[in-house]
């Protein structure tokens, strides 16, 4: 357990809304070039809600994003922000075998580097869908040069729940080298309530739960030396709501909430202490009690 208190983390999702796997039965890759580009304006608003609160936060950049707004990679480094990885054009990643993910999360690099961003240390998969079936991803993330992943989600859910793995940092054995430390894997955050690992801390978790819940679980989760790693993608700020052919419950889950985000984006940032994914990776990495695990996980 931790002897300093944990910190809150606050983390984005650099994406448009067509990019999410919900819409995607709807807006496949080849129709994402027609689609309203509306990511610039939704990241200014969240650059403008973090400088409001005095808050540094971990961007995670799609190289698809970056390489058609280089710019907006660049104002949001400039504005003090850590930038991280994405993937490129948003896979699930358990549906790729290695050489494709290795190809995706170079093009993914390159578009970032392309935007003036030479040194990425953190990545998070889509849909955090580096599941047990592919953990050994994590050996080429550490190959390309990444000193942490945060897709580690230990949660029951259809497309990435993996509830029986760790819920707090290790450092990945046989990651390293000669020229680099082991990866470390920064689970997301869970607040275990009778055995079970509940999430709130982004998404349609947060969107949908009411402030108290959050509350409640946020205390929770710290209780237990959880780092609170709040994410949301810039489109949850939008007043647009895309239709996009999607059902009744499925645009529960996409957008459900989506008016409340801002406001309570609002009072969590009044709230917390808050250091960038890489800050506390840093933090963790100094621990000497620190685990390092061995695949498989679980």
């Amino acid at each position: 357990m931790n002897r300093v208190p944990p910190p809150d983390i606050m983390t984005v999702d650099v994406e448009e809304w067509f990019h999410g796997h919900n819409y995607l039965p709807h807006t496949p890759p080849e129709t994402w070039d027609a689609q309203e580009q509306r990511v610039e304006r939704n990241t200014e608003r969240t650059l403008e809600l973090l400088d409001r609160a005095g808050v540094k936060a971990t961007f995670f950049v799609l190289g698809w994003t970056a390489e058609r707004h280089p710019d907006l990679v660049r104002r949001i480094a400039a504005a003090g922000h850590e930038i991280a990885c994405h993937s490129h054009r948003h896979p699930v990643v358990h549906h790729l075998d290695a050489a494709a993910f290795r190809d995706d999360t170079r093009r993914a690099l390159d578009a970032l580097a392309a935007a003036g961003v030479e040194r990425v240390a953190g990545y998070r998969a889509p849909s955090f869908t580096i599941t047990p079936a592919v953990h050994e991803f994590w050996y080429i993330l550490a190959e390309l040069g990444f000193t942490y992943d945060c897709s580690l989600f230990p949660v029951h859910h259809p497309r990435y729940g993996q509830p029986a793995c760790p819920r707090h940092p290790f450092l990945l054995a046989e990651s390293g080298g000669d020229d680099r430390d082991p990866l470390l894997v920064l689970p997301m955050t869970t607040a275990r309530v009778l055995g079970v690992n509940l999430p709130f801390a982004g998404g349609a978790y947060l969107r949908l739960l009411p402030g108290w819940a959050y509350r409640l679980l946020r205390r929770t989760a710290r209780r237990q030396g959880q780092a609170v790693v709040t994410y949301f993608h810039p489109w949850e700020l939008d007043d647009v709501r895309p239709r996009a052919g999607q059902g009744l419950l499925m645009r529960l889950v996409s957008q459900g909430g989506q008016h409340t985000t801002a406001r309570k984006l609002a009072a969590i940032l009044a709230r917390g202490e808050f250091r960038t994914m890489g800050e506390y990776a840093a933090q963790v990495r100094a621990r000497p009690d620190l685990p390092v695990r061995a695949l498989p996980l679980c």
